[in-house]
C-alpha cells in the first residue's frame, strides 16, 4: 500500500516498518521511456512488493552507510524472470526515498544484512 504526501509523493513502509518516499520525480526518472528501465512503469505493484517483502536486502559497495539495496524474485514480469531491484538512500533523522528501481538478472554485490527464511 502507498501512502501519498504532499506534491504527489508516494511512501512505502518497508521490511522494517521504515517509511521510503518514492518522489515524483524518482518515478519519472525510473519510467523514463528514453531511459534504460521505462519497463518499471508496468512494475510499480513489484517495486512496492519489494520493499515491503524484499528477498534479499544488501548494503550498496559504494555507500554501505547510507544505501540500501533490496532484492525480490519475480518469475514473470514483462521483461521476463528478474529480481525487481530498489536503491533506497537513507538519511540520518529516518528519512529515505527510491533512488532508482529496474529488473537484474542477478543480485549485486554488497554486503548481505538480512535474507528472508535467516532473519
Amino acid at each position: 500500500m502507498v501512502l501519498l504526501i504532499d506534491g504527489g509523493d508516494g511512501v512505502i513502509v518497508d521490511l522494517w516498518g521504515r517509511p521510503v518516499r518514492l518522489p515524483y520525480e524518482r518515478w519519472l526518472h525510473i519510467t523514463n521511456p528514453n531511459g534504460r528501465h521505462p519497463y518499471m512503469a508496468y512494475l510499480r505493484a513489484e517495486l512496492e512488493l519489494t520493499l515491503q517483502d524484499p528477498e534479499v536486502v544488501r548494503k550498496s559497495r559504494d555507500y554501505p552507510d547510507t544505501v540500501r539495496i533490496y532484492f525480490r524474485w519475480f518469475a514473470d514480469t514483462i521483461v521476463g524472470s528478474k529480481w525487481v531491484t530498489v536503491v533506497v538512500r537513507f538519511f540520518d533523522g529516518g528519512d529515505a526515498f527510491v533512488l532508482t528501481a529496474y529488473g537484474e538478472n542477478r543480485l549485486l554485490p554488497g554486503e548481505e544484512i538480512w535474507r528472508k527464511g535467516q532473519g
